[in-house]
């Protein structure tokens, strides 16, 4: 009984030993699920946690370079369209002569070429200006030699007339052709047909009231007095609260453009999107920035104006040429809208950057808490288990007697 005893205790500190031994090896207090399940699961759910911020700091920085490379874009543009102010300047005196102006436009021909080049800049093989159509080049010439703007731009792949009470075909076609904004629709605007219905059309004022249904058939947007001729008209989203009662939901916002295809009576469109919004980096746990900027809101406005400068130069009339300069000011100011909207997201993205580095930090801490040992209470620990195991040999030899086999060792 006292051998069986002994070999018992004997084994047991022999175990808590080798379990020092592997911490203090390892560096790790739990190895297996069975060393703590508790601080196991803590651990594997703070790994995943981390493995997440990693990435969110590859995006971080990923987005940031896109829009630092947006930004060298809008500065190069910038400073062009200075250069092609003061050669407007230059160009509109009545002293010049017909070579005088010949030679201002050859070299705004030039800028004009760069700009192209400026607004087609690419970053990982995508269009920095190509809107949610990243891979196709936002702006090319047209059989006419005019720089037009990518088609996709529309975002509208589908519009079908349902009913259209006593229009002409003629007339129709506007109806047919309004187009969505996909870049500004609400958050919970989603892919899918929607149903948009026209009504109290007004011919002299160029207004409608507009009401938007989903495939269901419940309304999700509506608005009175649309202006049915211009771009970027808002119908506002609506939903209902817990007594029936419609509100406001911007996240059901609908955005139509009627510039080009004013509508020209009442009727019933049928539209269907299926252009998914890209371009977009997590942040986070719902927390997303779109980095897209679209070409023809950023670089429309400029190549009309800039064309227009061509055509007066080539003219030889100073008198348009003069006038150009209010149109190439509001492109130059257009211009620094959207440098200041990409340095405002540069300045989120850094606090964003600051917020995951010290999120790494945190849980990397909580981490080694949760499954890392403290080197100097385990090697204490360990000294002390050598010294019983020790003692434990020591008593070992007094209990157990030596036999004549371990003399003829």
């Amino acid at each position: 009984m006292l051998t069986e005893a002994f070999m018992r205790n004997l084994s047991n500190n022999l175990r808590r030993l080798g379990e020092k031994q592997d911490q203090l090896s390892s560096g790790k207090r739990v190895r297996l699920p069975s060393d703590d399940p508790v601080s196991a699961v803590l651990a594997m759910r703070l790994r995943n946690t981390l493995l997440s911020v990693d990435q969110y700091a590859k995006n971080v920085d990923d987005a940031v370079t896109w829009l630092q490379n947006t930004e060298t874009a809008l500065q190069n543009t910038g400073e062009i369209l200075q250069r092609i102010r003061e050669l407007v300047v230059y160009g509109a005196n009545g002293t010049l002569t017909e070579s005088d102006r010949k030679a201002i436009l050859d070299e705004i021909t030039q800028l004009k070429e760069q700009i192209l080049q400026e607004a087609n800049a690419s970053y990982n093989n995508k269009y920095l200006f190509g809107g949610y159509s990243a891979n196709i080049r936002p702006f090319s010439y047209d059989a006419s030699g005019k720089i037009v703007a990518n088609p996709a731009f529309a975002f509208l792949t589908k519009v079908e007339v349902l009913s259209d009470t006593g229009k002409g075909a003629s007339e129709q076609t506007g109806f047919k052709a309004a187009s969505v904004d996909m870049a500004k629709l609400g958050s919970a605007i989603d892919l899918g047909e929607y149903t948009i219905i026209i009504s109290n059309y007004n011919s002299s004022n160029m207004t409608a009231d507009i009401e938007i249904k989903d495939a269901d058939g419940n309304t999700i947007a509506k608005a009175q007095g649309v202006k049915i001729d211009e771009d970027g008209q808002t119908i506002k989203g609506v939903t209902k609260d817990q007594n029936g009662n419609e509100i406001e939901d911007p996240s059901r916002n609908f955005v139509l453009n009627f510039k080009n295809f004013p509508l020209k009576g009442e009727g019933t469109v049928v539209l269907s999107l299926s252009v998914e919004r890209r371009n977009s980096y997590n942040l986070g746990r719902l927390n997303t920035m779109d980095v897209a900027l679209y070409g023809d809101e950023v670089f429309g406005r400029i190549f009309e104006i800039v064309e227009s400068i061509e055509k007066d130069l080539q003219n030889n009339d100073p008198t348009s040429l003069s006038s150009r300069l209010s149109g190439l000011d509001d492109a130059i100011n257009v211009l620094l809208k959207f440098r200041s909207q990409v340095g405002a997201k540069i300045n989120r993205l850094e606090a964003t950057r600051t917020r995951v580095e010290n999120n790494r930090i945190d849980y990397t801490a909580l981490l080694s808490k949760t499954e890392d040992i403290d080197i100097a209470q385990v090697i204490m620990d360990l000294k002390m288990e050598e010294n019983v195991y020790r003692a434990s040999l020591a008593v070992g030899a007094r209990i157990i007697q030596p036999t004549l086999v371990d003399f003829l060792r």
